[in-house]
């Protein structure tokens, strides 16, 4: 019979919990994607939070995710970071922040 100790099981469970958070750490470098819930009344419905590209990396053929640049987005969840769509709006808007176009500068004057 195998007698487990209250420290070892422990010790094994913080193991464990180490591990997966390495793994979810390596795939949102990978995807982009922090976290991903999905709604309780439509499956096809996320609440996604991921992270931007860093403004240097949008003009190059490869863009990097920005880690402490994290978008919160509300929609289908089929979305993908990555996608050249999401690329274009990205660069969209740091256009728009750059020369000031679409901002809120203003707003309510």
């Amino acid at each position: 019979m195998l007698k487990l100790s209250t420290k070892s099981l422990a010790v094994s469970a913080m193991l464990a919990l180490s591990l997966t958070a390495g793994a979810n750490q390596a795939m949102a470098e990978e995807s982009g994607i922090i976290s991903k819930e999905v709604s309780s009344i439509d499956s096809n419905y996320c609440h996604i939070k991921y992270m931007a590209f860093s403004q240097q990396s949008l003009s190059s053929s490869t863009p990097v995710f920005e880690p402490s640049d994290v978008i919160d987005r509300y929609g289908s969840c089929d979305f993908n970071p990555n996608n050249p769509e999401e690329i274009r709006n990205q660069v969209a808007t740091m256009n728009s922040m750059i020369h000031g176009d679409g901002g809120n500068e203003g707003a309510g004057n």
